[in-house]
C-alpha cells in the first residue's frame, strides 16, 4: 500500500517528502555493501529502495535481527502488512527482540483483520511494560463486537480510482469534485507541472497532486479525470489536499515547500535532512485561483496541514505535531479575528486527541466533526471517528464502526453538497492503494466476513476451583489446529472470554487461574453451533504426584521446536508454581505426530522438550529440577499412525507437550 501525507506524518512525525542527502553519499553508494545502502536508503526514509536492498540481503549469512528489523519496518512504513507481519514474527522470536517489536507486530497482525492474534500479541507487550496496548486489546474486543452490528455498505469509485494512491476527497463549490493522487495519469500533463514526473521515494510513485472531475458539464456516464488549477498544483513536490471555504473564496493546500529550510537530523552514515508539511492559502480572484502564500503559523520546526473550515467559516481546524499537543500528532484550531486574520493555534484537548495519532479533520455543514485516529480504540491502523462540538470543546468522539472502518487504514471522511459522503482507504479488494469509498447505507443483515460464510462465537467460561464461581483474570489459551494459530485472553468478572471461531475449524483451549491452578484441556470444532460453549474448572494448584498434565497451549508448527510467544503464559504459571514449591520436580515430555521417521520424530520431540525446559530456567528453575524426554510418535493420541489419512488438525493433537511431577 502506498503512503499518504499523513502517514508520512505519523510513523516517525517527520511528515514531509523530497528528501535530500549531501553529495558525498549519493557519490559514495555504488562502492559500498548491499547493506550498507539498504541503511543508507532506510535513514533517508526512502522505503521502497531500502527494502528492495533488504530483501535482496536477506538471504545471507550476516543478515542481522537489525537489518530484519529495518526489513519489517519498511513494509511497515509501506503498509503491506502481511509481509511486515511475517518480519516482526521473526523479531519477536530472536533473542535480539525488543519491547516495540511487539507492538509494531501486533499492529500489522491486528491491519490484517486477525484481532485475537494481535490482542494475543498485545499482551505480550503488556507484560513488557508497554502501556499503549490496553487501549489496541479495547479495539481487538471492539472490533470483534462490531462485525455483528449493523454495517454501512460502501462502494469502491473505482471510475476515479488507480492503481496508485487517490484520496482526499473534496468539493470546491462550483461543481468540481477534487481529489488527491499520486497515479501521474496523462491528464495532468496539461498542466505542465514536470517535476510531478519526478520519484518520491519515500514510496517509488511520483509526487501527489490535485485533480478534479467537472460533475457539471460531463457527459452523461463520462468520468473525465484533469489536474487541477495549476496556481495549486504548481509546488515542486506533494500539492493536496486542499479545503475550500464555505463561501468558495478561499483555498487551503497542504504542500512541502522547496523554499523553506530544511529540517537536518543525524545518522550513522552521514547527516539527512526532510521538509515538513505546510499550509499555503489561496484567494479567488476574477481569473481564477492566485498564487498561494503561506499560513502564518507554519514552522520548519514542525508540520502543519490537512486544512478544515468550519461551516460559518469561523474556525480553520489542522493537524499538526507541533508543541504543546497531546500525542504524536493532533488536531489543533485557529479562531477568525475581526480583521481577517487567525488567531493564534489553539488544541482541540483531549476528548479528540491522545497520546497517539489524531489527523484528517474534516467538518460538515452542521460543524460535526470527522477525524482519523489512531489513539481511540479502533479496527485497524486509522480508524474514522465522528465528534460533537466547536473549538476545543468536543464530546466523546464516536466510532463509526465496520463500514466506515477496516482493519486497514480508514480516513478522510467528507460530506459534499448532495450529502454523498467520500472517504478514503486502503483495505483489502480495492483497486489500488489508497482509493476512494463512497457510503451507501446500513446493512444489518450482513456480516464482516466472506460471503457466504456465517458467523461463529466461542463462548468459554473459567470456573473456580470446586465451585461454580467465575474465575475472574484467568489466562484461557486458545489454538486453532487447523491455522496453528494461538491466543491468549483474560477472563472478565463474569469468568467469560468470546472469540470469533471459524466454521469447520478444529480448536483447543484450556485455562490457568491465580494460585498456579489450571484447567483441563477441551477441543471442540468451530460451527457446530451459532454459539460455542466450553466450560473449564480450575483444578488444585499443586498436580498429584506422579499426574501427568498436558500443556494444552504448547502445540508446536509442523517440523518446528521454537516457542512461540502465544505459548509462554501456561509455562510462566509452571515457573511461578515450581517457586512457590521449591521442592518439586517435574518431567517435561514432548511428542511428534507420525509423519517423517521415528528417528527424526525423536530427534524433534527431544529438542521441543529441551526448549521448554530452557524458557523455565530463563524463568530461574534450577535444571536439576526439570528432566525432559522426547517420545516421538511413540504416544500418540489418536488414529493417526504411519499410512493412516488424517486431517492437519488431528496430526496436531499429537503434536504436545506433557508435565508430569516427579517429586512434590
Amino acid at each position: 500500500m502506498n503512503i499518504s501525507l499523513i502517514r508520512q506524518l505519523s510513523g516517525y512525525i517527520i511528515l514531509g517528502a523530497g528528501l535530500a542527502v549531501f553529495p558525498q553519499l549519493a557519490a559514495a553508494q555504488e562502492q559500498r555493501p548491499v547493506k550498507d545502502l539498504a541503511e543508507v536508503h532506510y535513514l533517508r526514509l526512502e522505503y521502497r529502495k531500502a527494502a528492495i536492498y533488504l530483501e535482496e540481503a536477506s538471504g545471507k549469512k550476516n543478515f542481522k535481527t537489525a537489518q530484519l528489523r529495518m526489513l519489517a519496518d519498511c513494509y511497515r512504513q509501506l503498509n503491506e502488512y502481511k509481509k511486515a507481519v511475517e518480519c516482526y514474527r521473526k523479531v519477536t522470536e530472536s533473542k535480539d527482540a525488543q519491547p516495540a517489536d511487539f507492538l509494531h507486530y501486533g499492529d500489522a497482525v491486528k491491519s490484517t483483520g486477525d484481532y485475537a492474534a494481535a490482542k494475543a500479541i498485545y499482551n505480550s507487550y503488556a507484560e513488557k511494560g508497554g502501556a499503549e496496548a490496553q487501549v489496541r486489546m479495547a479495539g481487538c474486543d471492539s472490533a470483534t463486537r462490531w462485525m455483528n452490528e449493523g454495517i454501512v455498505e460502501v462502494r469502491n469509485m473505482s471510475d476515479l480510482n488507480s492503481m496508485a494512491s487517490d484520496w482526499g476527497a473534496t468539493w470546491d463549490g462550483d461543481g468540481c469534485f477534487v481529489f488527491t493522487s499520486d497515479s501521474l495519469r496523462e491528464t495532468m500533463l496539461h498542466t505542465r507541472q514536470k517535476s510531478s514526473l519526478k520519484e518520491y521515494r519515500r514510496t517509488g510513485n511520483a509526487y501527489q497532486k490535485l485533480y478534479y472531475v467537472d460533475t457539471v458539464n460531463s457527459a452523461n456516464g463520462a468520468t473525465m479525470v484533469f489536474g487541477y488549477d495549476p496556481s495549486l498544483n504548481r509546488f515542486k513536490h506533494h500539492a493536496g489536499p486542499v479545503a475550500f471555504s464555505p463561501d468558495g473564496t478561499a483555498a487551503f493546500i497542504t504542500v512541502n515547500d522547496p523554499g523553506k529550510p530544511l529540517l537536518q537530523r543525524e545518522g550513522s552514515s552521514g547527516k539527512y535532512r526532510t521538509r515538513r508539511l505546510e499550509l499555503f492559502v489561496s484567494a479567488r480572484g476574477q481569473n481564477g485561483w492566485q498564487a498561494p502564500v503561506p499560513f502564518a503559523y507554519n514552522n520548519p520546526q514542525y508540520s502543519v496541514g490537512h486544512a478544515a473550515v468550519s461551516a460559518d467559516g469561523q474556525q480553520l481546524y489542522f493537524t499538526s505535531d507541533m508543541p504543546g499537543g497531546a500525542g504524536k500528532t493532533d488536531i489543533w484550531f485557529c479562531q477568525k479575528q475581526a480583521d481577517g486574520s487567525w488567531g493564534a493555534p489553539q488544541n482541540c484537548g483531549t476528548s479528540v486527541n491522545t497520546a497517539e495519532e489524531e489527523a484528517f479533520p474534516t467538518i460538515n455543514e452542521t460543524g460535526k466533526l470527522y477525524f482519523a485516529s489512531k489513539g481511540h480504540p479502533g479496527m485497524g491502523g486509522f480508524d474514522l471517528f465522528t465528534a460533537e462540538g466547536q473549538g476545543a470543546q468536543w464530546q466523546t468522539p464516536v466510532n463509526l464502526k465496520v463500514g466506515y472502518n477496516s482493519p486497514g487504514d480508514d480516513f478522510y471522511l467528507r460530506r459534499g453538497p448532495s450529502g454523498m459522503e467520500v472517504f478514503a482507504s486502503n483495505r483489502t479488494g480495492g483497486k489500488g492503494d489508497d482509493d476512494l469509498y463512497r457510503t451507501l447505507g446500513v446493512n444489518t443483515t450482513t456480516g464482516a466476513t466472506a460471503p457466504g460464510r456465517k458467523i461463529f462465537i466461542l463462548e468459554a467460561t473459567v470456573l473456580g476451583q470446586g465451585s461454580m464461581k467465575p474465575a475472574a483474570g484467568a489466562l484461557v489459551a486458545l489454538t486453532d489446529e487447523n491455522r496453528e494459530a494461538h491466543w491468549t485472553l483474560t477472563t472478565s468478572d463474569d469468568g467469560k472470554v468470546y472469540m470469533v471461531i471459524l466454521d469447520g475449524h478444529r480448536y483447543a483451549v484450556a485455562a490457568s487461574g491465580p494460585g498456579h491452578s489450571w484447567s483441563k484441556g477441551a477441543r471442540f470444532t468451530g460451527g457446530s453451533e451459532d454459539t460455542v460453549r466450553v466450560s473449564l474448572e480450575l483444578m488444585s494448584s499443586v498436580p498429584r504426584l506422579g499426574e501427568i498434565r498436558q500443556l494444552t497451549s504448547i502445540l508446536y508448527d509442523r517440523d518446528d521446536y521454537q516457542l512461540r510467544p502465544e505459548n509462554l503464559p501456561v509455562l510462566d504459571s509452571l515457573a511461578a508454581l515450581m517457586e512457590e514449591y521449591p521442592g518439586m520436580e517435574v518431567e517435561l515430555a514432548a511428542h511428534t505426530d507420525s509423519r517423517h521417521t521415528d528417528a527424526y520424530n525423536i530427534i524433534l520431540s527431544e529438542r521441543r522438550a529441551a526448549s521448554a525446559a530452557n524458557y523455565l530456567v530463563s524463568k530461574g528453575i534450577s535444571r536439576s529440577r526439570i528432566q525432559t524426554a522426547g517420545y516421538g510418535e511413540a504416544r500418540l493420541l489418536n488414529k493417526c499412525a504411519d499410512g493412516v489419512e488424517c486431517t492437519e488438525a488431528e496430526h496436531q493433537a499429537n503434536r504436545r507437550t506433557e508435565v508430569r511431577v516427579l517429586k512434590r
